[in-house]
């Protein structure tokens, strides 16, 4: 069974989530649920509602001229494909006569689209569909000829006409030629759905910044013109490329929703946060392959990922796994060049040579060895995988295991083609590849993955697509292995970690009635990944920076009414906070803490520095990101606390008054007091904690660079957050005028 074909369910909807018409559920739905076996009544249930609310967004197929564009999230392998097929099947119900899936963007991709409707729809038995693929030439103007009587019998009510279904690749040849077709055709009065997998990819147009077109996007348009009366439904596990681009571009999407995946199914959260790093491997830096200087034999993390793989094989076969038309399979995700392609898969094949003559003789020298390393494995795996055999009954089969196993190499490197595999022909697959092991592809019952590469530029969308390693696996979790750089375990961690906060921020928005054009676009990142590529990004994003570790704003003084109200602020946190003098022996009147706390709980401190404002722009929107980030925090750990440090000043009696510099706009000279050996003061920076996040409140009298003019007692909050708090906050600039 396919790691996608898992169960979606339904959050509960509110009231006010309905669309913007009703559809009804007609034989073409009804038999597709009644004929998946997998799913419980409950189940089905939900996924009815769920498709109901996608399909109530689009265009109503009984009106005409209208256009909108949509955006479908779920996770990584979560069962995206059985959300839009049950799509298409409401669809026909509901009189769209046809529907338009570009299905990827490799042929192995548009395959494995095609096969899954196909199955799914049972287009070959009901006969209410035409389903062409734009693959070697598959839709011509023979084609065409079908599609043009389908909709003359539509026309004349003739209950037999079929809709027509059209799977293209992602690819601008391929959707230049079938528009260039259905341009020939009468389209005014169709109701038309188009579905784009993978919606984040390839279609996005990436050449918006230079005011122009990339071919592939100015195809898409192209095809969507031929459609008066359409929707667009962008699908994908991350989101950020169609929420960044400009909103007037027509793959902004109007309206979205938040998929949720099943209870079998297992991600990041699983993997990354709960999994204790039960089922993460390390792959050591002296183990990714040198392109300047290639290694001559196999890693050792690569024989230890091959030897979990192959006692999880055996299990299988022990558990008659293999009868019931299940797989189990192992990816090896190296780098794009396809001469590392071909070095991995030469290992693999060696060394399943090497370990099979050595298991058919239990005299040979190394046998002994061999079979104490796999014992090794087993019991690790035995750790995390229930079962009732043991490691004498997996040596049993473990030569099977070894010898039984495929070895294939997905990429073009020997065809023009990246080969399908064949999933029925064998039970364990071998996978080795780049692109075509990348997003959108199922590896079908995925166990041990290793992924010897880096994390490129950085692209968290890309990232996160390489997750072939989740899905729909929760019976067989415990044979799962994953083998990553330290790089790349840190960045799907942090990824994963923020991932859930961004999809509760938009399902919250959007179950308030909302539409996505008016949810600000935020994101929570590690400080070496951006949300995607730079080229898709026209919306202007700020995000945010410490200074040495220290965020502080660069024009607190300006406008005298909100210093006024932030040294009110100011004063109710140290009246309504517990606070003690701090000081070390030596120290100055001017350098002595007045007011400290090291246990305040931020929680409640954020309900006071969520009132701070200030005039400038930029000022605002760190002092916004700053605030979003701790909400975030304190939402992962309710109790945290801080260090408050309220430093002497004009409040407590003490003249300290800094000058403004002169350039423009005019900032704090020296805002933190220096070091002075003679009285052993560290100086300010070195009150931060390495354990919490520590602010200080400054607060001075500033002098206009002439000295002409004095503010007095401006409060200027600075903020400490320490190296394993740190991340970058993205935040969308000036939200009100462009939303």
């Amino acid at each position: 069974m396919s790691d996608e074909k898992g169960i979606i369910s339904v959050s509960k909807v509110a009231a006010n989530m309905t669309g913007k018409w009703s559809p009804v559920h007609g034989d073409a739905f009804n038999d597709m649920l009644e004929a998946n076996n997998a799913l419980s009544q409950e189940e089905k249930d939900n996924l009815s509602k769920e498709t109901t609310l996608i399909l109530s967004d689009c265009i109503d197929p009984s009106g005409k001229d209208e256009v909108n564009t949509g955006l479908v999230i779920g996770y990584v392998q979560s069962g995206k494909t059985l959300s839009f097929t049950s799509l298409t099947a409401l669809a026909r119900d509901n009189d769209y006569r046809l529907v338009i899936l570009l299905a990827g963007t490799t042929n192995n991709l548009v395959e494995q689209s095609f096969k899954r409707l196909k199955d799914d729809l049972n287009t070959d038995a009901t006969r209410e569909w035409k389903l062409f693929s734009t693959q070697q030439k598959g839709f011509q103007q023979s084609e065409l000829t079908r599609v043009d009587m389908e909709l003359s019998k539509w026309r004349r009510g003739n209950k037999r006409a079929r809709t027509i279904l059209i799977i293209s690749m992602k690819q601008h040849q391929h959707i230049e030629n079938l528009s260039t077709l259905l341009s020939n055709s009468e389209l005014s009065d169709v109701p038309t759905l188009i579905i784009d997998d993978e919606g984040d990819q390839a279609g996005i147009n990436t050449k918006a910044k230079r005011d122009e077109e990339s071919t592939t996007y100015a195809r898409i348009m192209e095809l969507r013109k031929l459609f008066p009366h359409h929707s667009y439904l962008l699908y994908t596990a991350t989101p950020q490329a169609p929420l960044l681009i400009s909103r007037i571009d027509r793959l902004s999407p109007d309206f979205g929703r938040v998929l949720t995946p099943g209870t079998k199914y297992v991600g990041g959260q699983d993997f990354f946060v709960e999994g204790d790093n039960k089922f993460i491997k390390l792959i050591p830096v002296n183990d990714v392959p040198d392109k300047n200087d290639p290694p001559t034999s196999p890693p050792e993390s690569l024989i230890t990922a091959l030897r979990d793989y192959f006692v999880g094989v055996a299990i299988g076969l022990l558990e008659e796994d293999d009868f019931n038309g299940n797989n189990r399979s192992m990816m090896i995700h190296p780098a794009v060049p396809k001469d590392e392609h071909l070095m991995f898969a030469r290992w693999v094949k060696q060394t399943k040579e090497s370990w099979s003559i050595i298991l058919r003789d239990e005299s040979h020298d190394d046998y002994s060895e061999l079979v104490a390393s796999f014992e090794s494995s087993a019991n690790d795996l035995f750790k995390t995988y229930e079962t009732e055999f043991t490691f004498k009954d997996v040596l049993q089969v473990l030569f099977d295991a070894i010898e039984e196993t495929a070895v294939e190499e997905l990429n073009t490197r020997e065809k023009n083609r990246i080969p399908s595999v064949d999933w029925n022909g064998e039970y364990s697959w071998i996978l080795v590849g780049g692109i075509g092991l990348d997003r959108g592809f199922t590896v079908e019952g995925l166990t041990v993955s290793y992924m010897p590469r880096s994390t490129g530029v950085g692209n968290a969308d890309n990232i996160q697509q390489r997750a072939r390693f989740f899905g729909y696996k929760r019976s067989y979790l415990g044979l799962c292995r994953i083998y990553l750089t330290d790089e790349n375990i840190h960045a799907f961690t942090d990824y994963v970690k923020h991932e859930e906060f961004i999809r509760k921020s938009i399902r919250t928005h959007l179950e308030q009635g909302k539409t996505l054009k008016e949810w600000r676009r935020t994101y929570f990142l590690d400080k070496d990944l951006k949300p995607t590529r730079s080229s898709v990004i026209l919306l202007e994003m700020y995000f945010s920076r410490g200074r040495q570790g220290w965020i502080v704003p660069d024009h607190p003084f300006e406008d005298q009414e909100i210093v006024a109200e932030n040294r009110e602020v100011a004063d109710s946190i140290i009246s309504d906070f517990s606070f003690q003098q701090y000081a070390e022996p030596g120290w100055t009147d001017k350098q002595i803490v007045p007011a400290f706390s090291d246990n305040i709980k931020l929680a409640e401190l954020l309900t006071k520095l969520a009132i701070l404002r200030y005039k400038s722009a930029d000022d605002n929107l760190q002092h916004s990101a700053l605030l979003l980030g701790l909400e975030r925090l304190v939402s992962e750990q309710p109790d945290m606390e801080c260090s408050f440090y309220a430093l002497s000043g004009p409040w407590s009696g003490v003249n300290a008054s800094r000058t403004l510099n002169k350039s423009t706009p005019a900032k704090v000279n020296n805002l933190f007091q220096g070091k002075n050996d003679n009285t052993n003061y560290p100086g300010a920076r070195a009150l931060a904690s390495t354990k919490q996040i520590t602010f200080l409140l400054h607060r001075y009298d500033i002098n206009t660079p002439d000295k002409s003019k004095t503010i007095k007692d401006v409060p200027i909050l600075t903020v400490h957050v320490p190296d394993h708090l740190v991340e970058r906050v993205w935040i969308e600039k000036d939200f009100e005028r462009e939303g």
